[in-house]
């Protein structure tokens, strides 16, 4: 039994991709809210039991009564493991494999932050306490729950993994005519969340910069959250002409397939599918150095690193991608060999039965 918060995103496709890779070997039943099972991909909703649990924002005496509601679920399926994604989720997840007898597994999806609360700290501890792994995206997620507490022998690291063969094969020159760009303009793509973490004001900022040198360059900005107004309104100041806001996008495989170069900006970041998705299309990257980021990106190696928050730096790494296309090649071609190398949904999947097993026996 997977439980999960309301979330969309990474999460949801890391879900998806286990529901998805592994039927055959485990059965599944989802507890997730009503809109994430029905946006999962087909692949993934069909032959996958499901149980409407409404989990929050936030951790407080609520976590305790769907803790009993998920553990009712969980004898109902006869589950041999409760496996909560994302923090929110793990302390009823946990409270209700031990009320159901079961075993529970728990995976963080996003750095635990430094400055949480000690009551969430707290609440994380007693999560990683009453399971039997906890599971970290990336070595540097992993060394986050170590610092609020977490035991280290607890925790397992498995990257996330995507399809490999969904990536590369689209068509630049059709994808650029329907956005109605030419194929010499250079091409920036982000896509994130749009919340302050995420720093996509900082690429924003810095496409003033790139545009007095190259005033045909496009940013296109794909995903949506709650800072979009404010977003749009910045770029409406700094870059009229230069940037374009997508929304909510599930053809990022296409939209890497057009891009020159990926901006991931984040202040502070765990191990986003989309560092994944753009090594497994081949394109350059230029990301901040922090969190996973840092751990995957070999600077100058396979990708690019600038500091956070910096848009002047950001600039001129998207311009030194832009103007020496040799350079662009080179990272691009590294990035995907790392890629088939580390991030291949496979290996990911594995690894997790892998955790799986070992709970078990």
């Amino acid at each position: 039994m997977h439980v999960v918060r309301r979330a969309g995103g990474g999460m949801q496709r890391h879900v998806a991709t286990i529901l998805s890779g592994s039927r055959g070997r485990f059965d599944h039943t989802l507890a997730a809210s009503a809109d994430f099972f029905d946006s999962l991909p087909k692949a993934a909703a069909e032959g996958t039991d499901f149980v409407r649990v409404d989990i929050g924002d936030r951790i407080g005496p609520t976590a305790f009564v769907q803790a009993v509601r998920i553990a009712r679920h969980a004898r109902r399926a006869r589950a041999d493991i409760v496996h909560s994604h994302g923090y929110k989720a793990a302390v009823p997840g946990a409270i209700a494999a031990r009320l159901a007898g079961t075993r529970s597994i728990v995976t963080g999806h996003n750095l635990f932050p430094a400055d949480a609360s000690r009551a969430a700290k707290v609440s994380m501890r007693l999560a990683a306490r009453l399971s039997a792994r906890v599971i970290a995206v990336a070595p540097a997620l992993a060394a986050s729950l170590t610092a609020a507490g977490v035991d280290p022998r607890k925790i397992v690291t498995i990257p996330n993994g995507v399809d490999l063969s969904a990536y590369g094969a689209g068509s630049r020159r059709s994808v650029r005519a329907g956005l109605n760009i030419g194929d010499e303009a250079p091409l920036v793509f982000c896509a994130a969340r749009l919340t302050e973490v995420k720093g996509v004001g900082y690429l924003i900022r810095s496409v003033a910069l790139i545009s007095a040198r190259r005033p045909d360059a496009r940013v296109l900005i794909a995903g949506d959250g709650p800072d979009r107004e404010s977003l749009r309104g910045l770029a409406r100041r700094v870059a009229p002409e230069s940037v374009m806001f997508l929304g909510h996008r599930d053809d990022v495989s296409d939209l890497l397939a057009a891009a020159d170069v990926v901006a991931i900006p984040s202040l502070a970041e765990g191990h986003p599918l989309i560092l994944i998705e753009s090594m497994a299309a081949g394109r350059a990257i230029v990301a901040s150095r922090v969190g996973g980021l840092a751990d995957t990106i070999k600077d100058g190696e396979n990708g690019l690193l600038v500091p956070p928050a910096d848009p002047e730096a950001l600039a001129g790494a998207i311009m030194s991608v832009i103007e020496r296309p040799e350079l662009a090649e080179r990272l691009g071609a590294a990035a995907r060999r790392h890629a088939e190398k580390e991030f291949g949904a496979d290996r990911m999947i594995a690894a997790t039965e892998e955790v799986y097993l070992c709970a078990l026996s």
